[in-house]
């Protein structure tokens, strides 16, 4: 039995996922009787084997579960990096390790998008892989079925038997059938790093970079679109586990939760910023993300030049250009309205779930019509969308439509991204805050870093509390605003049930009446970032004009 289904690509690998969603929630769900397994939450352990949990409350469409792992906070929910034959070989210019860059990039990931689930990485290092020894290859096969076998009745019988060699992609996500162990990325060296045939160190450091980030995009999107945030559960469709075909693109007529070119294509949009943002903070390495787009582009250009009835909706389900014509379709979302981008990034997976509730079998469909702008409205429908990309794609010369819809460097490396978890536990929240010199774009002078993020937007709950420690406040002391940039653009300070103690700098959020505020240096401009308010009624969305 495979664990997870994998896609391949030509080069550089990338990779599949499974999804989910969310439901209604019972107000007093009954208690789960199953034992944990994993207390301690340790690395390559599972929490649930040969049992399915009882899901706590039971919905229409989503049968909603609350795991053991659950009562982790967000901010320290664990990412275990395994590796298995990984050598001194493994290595960069200036002998750094390869499993220490791809340890920061998702811890990267992590910190700046979200992360609502444990994640075990298996990163395999021996290239090629026939040097495996046979304990090292029994002891990756078990490690990664124990959290990644589906969990019930078949479970011990696809732990003895799995065998997942020659690994021949590397892969992430989060399916409904091992929901309740978590996510798993794998990262081959020989198909990563390692596969040969770069042309240069920065072209190995920037594919590679671009890889590892696309698979923490695959657990993101597959693991944020089950998380009803009002409930606290993670929810899987009824019908998945009834109906397993409909997940199988080779029976399936429509998508079953995002159409393959944004599944794939948002994984490499998502792969492409993430790893341009993480690259920019370390010394001496540069990565071209407008290249990344623009090869893409030039893929997908092609494809549709040569092929004359070749439409996006031709990826729905599978097709290894859908992850070019789906990065170029979401770059041309964003040169449209600006909001798209964190539509790609993470309200097209987060509206999934409520979507697929009210009209389940469309929820594919309906979350973009939800999730993506155009004109100061949202989005017509998908089918609209498709007809008018696959007309833009043929209607000018290749140059041309590129330079009509590109972002430069710093547009992409400074793009605001929304993370999708509030900050909330425990209350009050702190937040460390740091001063630095400006590490990525251009221009000069410090800005303030927030868990390691420079000018981090924060998302954050009406009505909790949030404790700001800013070590260097006297020199740059740390003010809030509901204008960007506070009295340097110029606007007023926000001073309502703010307080200061020493290096300390406790917020009350407003219950009501403001939507965003920004936090600011009230000596030196440009130092800040946003903070948008999520409702504390609503349990769910951004409050309005926050994207």
């Amino acid at each position: 039995m495979n664990i997870k289904n994998f896609s391949l690509i030509s080069i550089l690998l990338l990779m599949v996922s499974c999804g989910g969603g969310g439901g209604g929630y019972n107000p007093d769900p009954p208690v789960p009787s199953l034992t944990n397994l994993n207390p301690s939450n340790d690395c390559k352990k599972a929490w649930y084997t040969s049992t399915f949990p009882d899901p706590t409350s039971i919905g229409t469409v989503f049968n909603n579960y609350t795991f053991f792992w659950q009562s982790t906070s967000f901010k320290d929910m664990p990412i275990c990096i395994n590796t298995y034959e990984v050598t001194d070989s493994i290595t960069s210019t200036g002998g750094v390790s390869w499993t220490l860059y791809a340890k920061e990039l998702i811890e990267y990931s992590k910190r700046t998008l979200g992360q609502i689930v444990p994640l075990n990485v298996f990163i395999l290092g021996a290239n090629p892989q026939n040097t495996v020894t046979s304990a090292e290859k029994a002891a990756y096969n078990t490690d990664f079925a124990t959290v990644q076998a589906p969990v019930g009745a078949n479970y011990n019988t696809a732990l003895a038997n799995y065998d997942g060699f020659p690994i021949d992609s590397a892969g992430g996500g989060y399916s409904h059938e091992a929901a309740p162990n978590g996510a798993d990325i794998q990262i081959p060296q020989s198909l990563v790093w390692g596969q040969g045939g770069f042309g240069s160190d920065a072209e190995q450091i920037q594919q590679s970079f671009k890889v590892i980030a696309h698979e923490y995009f695959h657990v993101y999107q597959n693991s944020i679109k089950f998380y009803n945030e009002a409930s606290k559960s993670i929810s899987l469709p009824k019908a998945w586990f009834s109906n397993p075909s409909l997940l199988d693109p080779a029976s399936a007529s429509t998508p079953a939760y995002f159409p393959w070119w944004i599944e794939e294509g948002g994984a490499e949009f998502g792969g492409i910023v993430l790893s341009a943002k993480y690259a920019n903070t370390k010394a001496g390495i540069t990565v071209d993300p407008v290249q990344q787009f623009e090869d893409h582009f030039n893929t997908a250009f092609d494809h549709f030049d040569s092929n004359g009835g070749a439409s996006l909706s031709d990826f729905n389900l599978t097709g290894n250009v859908g992850y070019s014509a789906g990065a170029t379709a979401l770059l041309y979302l964003w040169s449209i309205d600006s909001r798209n981008f964190n539509a790609a990034m993470s309200k097209y997976y987060t509206d999934w779930q409520e979507a697929e509730k009210a009209r389940s079998g469309n929820g594919w469909q309906d979350a973009f019509e939800d999730a993506f702008w155009k004109n100061n409205t949202e989005y017509y429908t998908l089918e609209n969308f498709v007809t008018e990309f696959d007309s833009w794609i043929r209607g000018g010369a290749k140059a041309d439509l590129f330079n009509a819809i590109k972002k430069t460097a710093a547009e992409i490396i400074h793009a605001d991204i929304v993370p999708t978890t509030v900050n909330t536990e425990p209350s009050p929240y702190s937040i460390e805050v740091s001063v630095a010199a400006k590490v990525v774009g251009s221009g000069t002078g410090n800005r303030y870093f927030i868990d390691g993020v420079q000018q981090k937007t924060l998302v954050v709950k009406a009505g909790q509390t949030y404790k700001f420690n800013v070590p260097n406040i006297s020199n740059h002391p740390f003010k809030f605003s509901t204008n960007v940039d506070g009295t340097n653009n110029p606007g007023d300070e926000y001073t309502t049930n703010v307080s200061v103690s020493g290096t300390e700098v406790t917020i009350v959020i407003p219950a009501s009446g403001v939507s965003n505020l920004y936090y600011y240096c009230s000596i030196h401009p440009g130092m800040g970032g946003r903070i948008v308010i999520k409702d504390q009624t609503s349990g769910g969305g951004v409050s309005p004009g926050s994207y």
